[in-house]
């Protein structure tokens, strides 16, 4: 007789064994919509905080598209989980942008500044003439 082989899930696997995309990005939506702490997945799943926090960075919700919320949606995702991620998801949309645009505003000031101090101009005029060879 041969013996039932058991379905390998994350709860039951052994340590050495590689987790599939489905799976990673399950851990990363329950610590986005914060079901689960990074510390509390890591302890939960049996993974290091270090694997836990690099696959937050790769498939965090401000990388996941609306549409693929959706598509991707377990069948026992609720709407107000799907609405949280979303929210999330706007929220980290929202810190990028902040983040780029005062980063823009500090390069103009380094900018403004190199070009007083140096007497340097740094930005080119629109609409000048280009020497010929």
């Amino acid at each position: 007789m041969k013996a039932k082989r058991k379905e390998v899930t994350i709860k039951n696997r052994k340590p050495w064994e590689r987790l599939t995309e489905v799976e990673k990005k399950r851990i990363v939506r329950e610590v986005n919509s914060g079901i689960l702490g990074q510390r509390a997945a890591a302890r939960k799943y049996g993974l290091s905080r270090n694997s836990v926090s690099a696959w937050i960075d790769d498939y965090s919700s401000f990388a996941i598209k609306p549409q693929d919320v959706v598509e991707e949606a377990d069948g026992d995702m609720t709407e107000s989980t799907k609405t949280r991620i979303l929210a999330k998801q706007v929220e980290n949309l929202t810190k990028q942008l902040a983040k780029a645009n005062l980063k823009i505003s500090s390069l103009q000031t380094l900018i403004e500044v190199s070009e007083q101090e140096l007497h340097i101009k740094i930005r080119k005029k629109s609409g000048t003439k280009q020497l010929k060879k």
